[in-house]
């Protein structure tokens, strides 16, 4: 009988508590039969205090998953062979009372036991995220828990022998209106009855895109209704992988997964950078997915292949949101749920409601100063949030409005804040300069129109069209240059 725990639980903020969340693989190798009794977790550094967490007989059979050998039917019972995934949630009352080491021992019916190696409890997770949705009501649907769907779902993916479990901390985002509904027609029977249907989805932190999927069509909505057979590379529907950052050694970095993307929505490509907050697509109802949500995960693994399934799922934290309601089922169930109010650094859970105000808009931009040749002019810079580097655009508007123009449309600044934000949030630096005598350059020269316009008066509209061609060949060419240099 052997004892060992795949993937080491790191703490993690959640319902109001440090929670411990991992597995034991019970491997029978034997000869014959056992049933587990009960398991006991202590803390290595305090062999005489009681148990850490204890698992009696009718909580394991609650608990634990058998797995059998590879091309076996599925089993019945802990035969040699066959391997029990206890799943373990331990909640602590704080970061103190987090143990450093944890020990396990498993005592079967037949009075025998077995004891597991000394396991080290990771520092609390430091992985802070903004929101993968927008603004609004959004339903923690099949989110942490000890008995969620995702919780349970162990893959085993080509040749391996252990079974990963990806979506340890997986959350399906559902958008809800005020009375806690999340389609228009109480029945959802179309996608586009769903409130989340055509939501963007949102870059959770400063990234690469490691990976894309598109071209799956929709489901339409119900259970068992996929519009593709489910395999390895479908159930994920159209998603997109972002590479967080490199961890410890080894080459292994933290992936975030974004699956059930609408077709054709994406709008980034692997090898993009991108900046918090950036859109990356929509919410659709594709691969495995019974109606329009997001299913977000973030694993830690090698490569970006192995990131969506083949590896391991690591816990996160949300910047901020509010808990406004709970799931009843979930209540009748007497689950730890997040209490109501707002909440920072934490992980919400299974049948949680929360309200989220969106990511944080681009800052203000800064005015800057421009060089060209001896003229000095004055344009307004947008950047993204994040670190970059980003691309640039810089927009050239029109060479004047008269007074009359200027009264109907609006002054140039207008035109600026509304196109600056923009693309700040799709990850651009996106300088908008102000001609000469325009805007905030209104007394850096006189402006094109105004050479033009007394031209024609003096010379006649020959003279104003070889006046515009020199200008734009001249001076207006040259400060255009100026800006991105």
């Amino acid at each position: 009988m052997s004892l060992a725990v795949p993937a080491s639980p790191v703490p993690v903020r959640a319902a109001g508590r440090m929670n411990l969340v991992y597995e034991l693989h019970v491997a029978d190798s034997g000869s014959r039969t056992l049933r587990l009794d009960r398991l006991e977790v202590r803390d290595a550094d305090s062999p005489n205090a009681g148990p850490v967490a204890t698992y009696a007989r009718a909580e394991l059979d609650r608990d634990i998953k058998l797995i059998a050998p590879r091309g076996a039917p599925p089993p019945k019972a802990l035969t040699p062979g066959v391997r029990a995934v206890i799943y373990i949630w331990i909640a602590l009352d704080s970061t103190a009372a987090v143990p450093r080491t944890l020990t396990h021992r498993v005592t079967f019916t037949d009075g025998s036991a077995a004891d597991g190696a000394p396991l080290t409890v990771g520092a609390p997770t430091d992985l802070v995220l903004a929101s993968p949705v927008g603004p609004g009501d959004w339903w923690i649907g099949l989110g942490p828990s000890n008995t969620s769907d995702h919780r349970r779902a162990v893959i085993r993916v080509g040749e391996d022998t252990v079974p990963h479990l990806a979506q340890r901390f997986a959350i399906d985002w559902v958008k809800m209106d005020s009375r806690g509904e999340y389609a228009r027609d109480h029945g959802g029977r179309r996608n586009a009855d769903w409130y989340g249907y055509g939501e963007r989805v949102f870059a959770v932190a400063d990234a690469r895109v490691a990976a894309v999927g598109d071209g799956i069509p929709e489901n339409t909505p119900g259970e068992n209704s996929r519009a593709v057979p489910m395999r390895v590379g479908t159930v994920l529907g159209n998603y997109v992988v972002l590479d967080l950052d490199a961890r410890g050694g080894g080459g292994v970095h933290l992936f975030a997964l974004y699956g059930h993307l609408q077709p054709g929505s994406l709008e980034v490509h692997a090898g993009d950078s991108v900046h918090q907050g950036q859109v990356l697509g929509v919410i659709g109802n594709s691969g495995n997915s019974d109606g329009p949500h997001l299913h977000f995960h973030v694993t830690e693994a090698a490569d970006s292949a192995a990131a969506p399934l083949r590896s391991e799922g690591v816990p996160f934290v949300l910047d901020s949101f509010t808990v406004v309601n709970h799931d009843p089922e979930r209540v009748a169930q007497h689950a730890r749920l997040t209490a109501l109010g707002l909440h920072r650094a934490a992980l919400p859970v299974e049948g949680d409601v929360i309200r989220l105000n969106g990511q944080a808009p681009p800052s203000r931009p800064d005015t800057v100063e421009v060089h060209s040749g001896s003229v000095t002019l004055r344009g307004l810079l947008w950047r993204p949030n994040g670190h970059g580097p980003f691309s640039a655009i810089l927009l050239n508007h029109g060479s004047g409005r008269t007074r009359e123009e200027l009264e109907r449309l609006g002054p140039y600044e207008r035109q600026a804040d509304t196109l600056g934000p923009v693309f700040a949030r799709h990850g651009y630096v996106f300088l908008f300069l102000f001609r000469r005598g325009v805007g905030l350059s209104a007394a850096r020269d006189t402006n094109a129109v105004d050479l033009m316009n007394a031209e024609q008066a003096a010379h006649g509209q020959d003279a104003r069209n070889t006046l515009q061609l020199q200008l734009l060949e001249g001076r207006e060419l040259s400060d255009a240059l100026a800006g991105p240099a």
